[in-house]
């Protein structure tokens, strides 16, 4: 039953979620939320990094250094992952949208339920206050958990793969043994065969050799018998 529970809940998280590669997301050089941040923020050590960049190409970055591919156009981005209706459900590191196209990754959750979001602002990557802004929706695109577990499911499948590949390399060399073994006996069978119709032939050739020796002795006594009747 806790099987079949666990089954249900992965097939609806297969549902309500985008495609991952979970390869990517193991290979990936971030490995937490932190890190999508800290990608963002470290573009302002590059110069010119950010001065054509949007706020979509910023998110699609970020994300990347973590396994993710996420498209940089706003629209897009906004279908992206799950919907989070209220403000307050906020978690750091999902995408938050407000009024007039401005959106950007949330960094920090205050107390007072407003948030601190990294984005771009001319050319610059800042972290800004949801005050005085008007919240549209946010989206949840994964979490330190969920990238942690889709790397352990890849490890998983990648084990589960080498012990398959191992277990078929294993019964290849069991059928190459049994197949040489299978041909020795053939051969040995083959030899043995040979020489049981090599002494039959020769036992044969014998045969005939007594029966000629035989009709010969047969034929020099008939001659004496005939000899001394005549006499």
């Amino acid at each position: 039953m806790k099987k079949f529970f666990v089954l249900v809940a992965t097939a609806l998280f297969a549902l309500s979620s985008f495609a991952v590669d979970k390869e990517k997301v193991a290979k990936a050089n971030g490995k937490t939320i932190s890190d999508v941040l800290t990608a963002a923020l470290s573009l302002n050590n590059t110069p010119g990094a950010t001065a054509d960049m949007s706020n979509g190409q910023l998110i699609a970055y970020s994300f990347e250094q973590v396994g993710y591919e996420l498209p940089s156009d706003l629209r897009a981005l906004s279908q992206q992952g799950t919907t989070v209706k209220k403000m307050a459900k906020l978690q750091v590191g999902d995408l938050v949208f407000f009024n007039g196209d401005q959106c950007g990754i949330v960094s920090t959750l205050n107390d007072d339920k407003s948030i601190f979001f990294v984005h771009v602002v001319d050319g610059k990557v800042l972290t800004s206050s949801s005050n005085g802004l008007t919240f549209t929706q946010g989206q949840h695109i994964t979490s330190d958990k969920e990238l942690n577990s889709l790397r352990k499911e890849y490890e998983a499948e990648q084990k589960a793969i080498a012990k398959a590949k191992a277990d078929a390399e294993k019964a290849q060399k069991k059928a190459d043994a049994e197949k040489a073994k299978a041909e020795k006996a053939k051969a040995d069978a083959e030899k043995a065969a040979k020489k049981a119709q090599e002494k039959i032939d020769k036992a044969n050739a014998d045969a005939e050799k007594a029966a000629k020796k035989a009709d010969k002795a047969n034929q020099k006594r008939d001659d004496l018998i005939n000899s001394a009747e005549n006499k």
